[in-house]
C-alpha cells in the first residue's frame, strides 16, 4: 500500500516514540525521507510532502537502524563538516564540531602570521575531512592525508574524488610515511586517538564508532612520537596543530619542554566551545645546530 511522505513521517515518529531508551530527532526522519525520494533538500521534501514515498523499503529499513541507536550519519552514509558532505562508514569517526574548531584555529594561525603552507599533512586522516577542507581553503598547497589502515584511506579517497580534489594519500602509522619518503612539511595537523578513559566515551560511540580511532591507553603516545621526530619531517618554520583531551595539558607541556627548544617555538592550548581544553598549536622554527 502506497503512503505519502507525510504519512510515512508520522508512522516513523510514532514507531520511534515507543522506545524511551533512544533519542531521535524529527530532522533525522526528514533526512531519510529526502534520501528515500532522491530530493536535494528539505524545501523539496516539504513541497512534495503529500506525494507518495518513492522508496519505502529504504526508508523503513533505516528507521529500524535509528531505532537500534545507530548514528544517522552512518545510516545515510554522510556527515556535515563545514560546508562539505563527508562520506562516512563505520571504519571512520563521524566528523565533529570540535574538529572544525581545530581547523579554524590552524587557518587563523597560518593567515595571521603568514606561515608558509606549501606542503600540508593531515596525519590520522580518517574520513579525510580535515585534509579536504584545507585543500579547499588553500588550493595551491600540496596536501597529504595519511592513515595506518587501508579501509580508512578508502573512505578518505572517496571524499577526495567526490570533490575532485588532488590530495596525496599515504598508508602508514604516524610520521613513518613522511620520514621514509623524506617529505618535509610546513603544516602538520592531527586528530589522533587520545581518550584514555573508557568511561569518557559515550555508550553509543563505543557501540558503533571505531574505538581504535578514539581510545588509547597512553593517550599522549601519538603526540610524543610527533614531538620526538618533528625535525625529521618539519621545515624550519612550521605549524603543528592537534586535537587533544581535556586533561592532557600538563603532560603535553612536559613533553613539549622535553623535545623542543622552547626559545625557538611558541605553543598554546585552546578551549573548545564547551570551555574544555581541546587544542594545541605549536608554531615556530629551529636552527640546524639546536638539539
Amino acid at each position: 500500500m502506497e503512503q505519502s511522505n507525510r504519512e510515512s513521517f508520522l508512522k516513523a515518529k510514532k514507531f520511534l516514540s515507543q522506545f524511551k531508551n533512544i533519542e531521535f530527532y524529527d530532522s533525522e526522519i526528514y533526512l531519510l525521507l529526502i534520501k528515500a525520494n532522491s530530493y536535494t533538500n528539505f524545501t523539496e521534501l516539504i513541497k512534495n510532502f503529500d506525494e507518495n514515498l518513492a522508496n519505502p523499503d529504504y526508508f523503513f529499513r533505516n528507521i529500524q537502524r535509528i531505532k537500534d541507536g545507530e548514528p544517522i550519519q552512518y545510516v545515510v552514509g554522510e556527515a556535515p563538516f563545514f560546508d562539505l558532505d563527508i562520506n562516512v562508514n563505520r571504519n571512520v569517526l563521524i566528523p565533529r564540531p570540535e574538529t572544525e574548531g581545530l581547523v579554524k584555529l590552524l587557518i587563523d594561525e597560518i593567515n595571521k602570521n603568514k606561515y608558509n603552507h606549501k606542503i600540508i599533512a593531515d596525519v590520522c586522516t580518517g574520513s579525510g575531512c580535515i585534509a579536504l577542507y584545507l585543500k579547499k581553503k588553500f588550493p595551491n598547497s600540496e596536501v597529504y592525508a595519511s592513515d595506518k589502515y587501508k579501509d580508512v584511506l578508502d573512505v578518505a579517497i572517496s571524499n577526495f574524488n567526490k570533490y575532485h580534489m588532488n590530495i596525496i594519500t599515504l598508508e602508514g602509522s604516524r610520521l613513518e610515511p613522511f620520514i621514509s619518503r623524506s617529505i618535509k612539511l610546513d603544516i602538520l595537523i592531527s586528530n589522533p586517538p587520545y581518550v584514555e578513559k573508557m568511561e569518557d566515551i559515550e555508550e553509543n560511540v563505543k557501540k558503533f564508532e571505531p574505538l581504535n580511532a578514539i581510545y588509547l591507553e597512553n593517550g599522549t603516545r601519538f603526540y610524543e612520537s610527533y614531538f620526538k621526530h618533528y625535525k625529521e619531517v618539519m621545515n624550519k618554520r612550521f605549524v603543528m596543530a592537534f586535537e587533544i583531551n581535556y586533561d592532557q595539558e600538563e603532560k603535553l607541556t612536559f613533553l613539549i619542554k622535553n623535545y623542543f627548544n622552547t626559545n625557538e617555538i611558541t605553543y598554546k592550548f585552546y578551549k573548545d566551545d564547551f570551555d574544555r581544553t581541546r587544542y594545541l598549536i605549536i608554531a615556530g622554527g629551529y636552527n640546524e645546530s639546536s638539539r
